[in-house]
């Protein structure tokens, strides 16, 4: 496993060395104000504009994911997938902010985009709860150093269904999203309760960056507050992971390069990997395939 910044020379520092270590040890670290507030109100402005375009839909798409409630009146978005595809701010965000510095100090540099999306939690709907899950298991590849991005562009809090993290799971490796043969999206099955409960809860706000490992085992509840809560988050690979699978989320700027050189090789974790379903046929969100998983 990779565990810190390689001699390449970063373009900036961003982390502190014990935010750096953090992340190593626990699977997720916050970074406080890292995003500039014009880029911020940048993003938002654009996502709201998507918002009002998703009114009009009827039915979800290669981009927005409905919730079976969804109506112009009462809107129920559930995701955006690959924005970068819909506003140049999204791409200015992932391949020319802070952002891209600060995964690449995470995971050792040079790093590449896998895809982005834009969740939203409306206001005490069911369907916004996100099962505990590790990422890396349903985009599995040659070896475990993925990083997510969340960039809030509204307050994370304890009521509103921040995200939770267990502490150190990404050190005990992949977790199964299969039970009796079947896919069931979650990992909870193999984590005892307890743990689970004791699980940290990561309240944010706007222009902080908050980065977690692609085996860190995570999930959040519903939104229980009258207010939209409203995600940017990026997923990265090192640039010598390579995906085994075909992607959950396809974009025109997959495996484009953040920071650094292209792989010439890849390298390889050695142990059986585990395969999600065939995504290949589309993968609209991972809400619509945890309510899949409960049929």
């Amino acid at each position: 496993m990779q565990t810190g910044a390689s001699n390449a020379q970063l373009s900036s520092s961003v982390l502190t060395q014990d935010q750096i270590d953090t992340y190593w040890r626990e699977g997720f670290v916050l970074a406080r104000k890292a995003l500039s507030n014009d880029l911020l109100d940048r993003l938002t402005k654009a996502t709201y504009g998507l918002m009002d375009q998703a009114k009009t839909l009827t039915k979800s798409d290669r981009h927005f994911d409905l919730g079976p409630e969804h109506s112009a009146t009462h809107p129920a978005l559930r995701r955006i997938s690959s924005p970068t595809e819909l506003d140049p701010v999204f791409e200015e965000a992932i391949f020319e902010s802070p952002v891209g510095d600060v995964v690449a100090e995470l995971m050792g540099y040079p790093v590449k985009f896998y895809h982005a999306k834009i969740n939203f939690k409306f206001p005490s709907t069911d369907s916004a709860i996100v099962q505990w899950h590790q990422d890396w298991t349903h985009f599995p590849h040659t070896n475990s150093n993925l990083a997510a991005i969340s960039l809030p562009m509204t307050p994370r809090t304890v009521e509103n269904g921040a995200i939770a993290f267990v502490p150190g799971s990404h050190k005990n490796g992949p977790l199964s999203i299969w039970k009796d043969g079947k896919y069931v999206f979650t990992c909870e099955h193999d984590i005892d309760p307890q743990v689970l409960r004791d699980a940290t809860v990561v309240p944010c706000k706007p222009c902080d960056v908050l980065a977690h490992h692609g085996l860190t085992v995570h999930g959040s509840p519903a939104n229980n507050t009258q207010d939209t809560c409203i995600t940017l988050t990026i997923q990265f690979a090192a640039a010598d992971a390579f995906a085994y699978t075909a992607p959950v989320i396809d974009s025109r700027h997959r495996n484009r390069m953040v920071r650094g050189e292209p792989a010439r090789f890849a390298r390889l974790e050695a142990g059986m990997i585990e395969l999600p379903p065939d995504f290949s046929a589309g993968y609209t969100s991972l809400f619509s395939n945890q309510d899949r998983a409960k049929m």
